[in-house]
């Protein structure tokens, strides 16, 4: 059932208001782009501009792209998987890396005039000289979960979840 009303969050008012949940997160958004010093490079579909198929919405052509916008934000990646081309034999085996997980600031995504959408790549620079690729598979809107809350008031964070491509299907050109 969806509520259209505004209805202001007024269950903390006592302890907790708008204005210290301002603050914190500015702290916290401070934090993130003075001290921290972990950022992603956001590679967003141009979905005005790539051509999809009708049918399956799929790219028809090639994928256009916008300017690549570095955000600041918090990142993790999971260890890495050995997989390998054939599972009965364990032939043809390679090691692809783990999962990457993004804790992001809708309050900076906007700072930063973007958004992570699912199908946009990620970039993290692992060192002077590679930089590896990642497809966003959720791009945290649903973002409900009490760990996400500052000062059980409102949500500050979404989550993005993605995995890692090739560099045949993403290379950051």
């Amino acid at each position: 059932m969806a509520n259209n009303t505004k209805t202001p969050v007024n269950r903390n008012n006592m302890f907790y208001s708008d204005t210290d949940f301002q603050f914190e997160t500015d702290l916290l958004m401070g934090y993130i782009e003075e001290d921290l010093n972990q950022t992603v490079v956001l590679y967003s579909v141009d979905r005005k501009n790539t051509q999809t198929d009708a049918l399956y919405k799929s790219a028809s052509q090639g994928i256009r792209f916008l300017p690549p916008v570095e955000i600041p934000c918090m990142f993790e990646i999971e260890g890495s998987q050995l997989k390998s081309y054939d599972t009965k034999t364990s032939n043809g085996v390679y090691q692809l890396s783990g999962n990457l997980n993004v804790y992001v600031m809708p309050k900076i995504l906007e700072k930063y005039d973007c958004d992570i959408r699912r199908g946009d790549y990620i970039g993290v620079q692992i060192d002077v000289d590679r930089m590896v690729y990642f497809v966003v598979n959720d791009d945290g809107r649903v973002n409900t979960a009490n760990n996400l809350y500052v000062g059980a008031y409102k949500t500050a964070w979404r989550i993005v979840k993605a995995s890692p491509v090739s560099d045949t299907e993403f290379n950051g050109k």
